[in-house]
């Protein structure tokens, strides 16, 4: 199960996503996408660290988000996820 995520239907403004959608995986990478390129400080504090280093290769962001996130994990450290320790 993934962490929870806080759900903000404001950056969703062009699709009728509810947050219950975001138990689609593929729902989930387009609201995570849109909150890291999209969202203010509130909304990304809203994303468990956790998925957004497990999505990253799957998000959709601007090259500069995706810089600067590329160089954010490489730095703080992410809790192990289940089973991997």
């Amino acid at each position: 199960m993934n962490p929870t995520v806080k759900f903000n239907p404001r950056l969703m403004w062009d699709y009728s996503i509810t947050k219950k959608d975001l138990q689609n995986e593929d729902v989930l990478i387009l609201y995570i996408s849109r909150v890291l390129d999209n969202g203010t400080l509130v909304d990304v504090k809203g994303v468990p660290l956790e998925l957004v280093d497990k999505y990253l290769d799957r998000l959709y962001l601007s090259r500069s988000v995706r810089t600067f996130w590329e160089w954010y994990l490489k730095r703080v450290p992410v809790k192990p996820k289940a089973g991997e320790l």
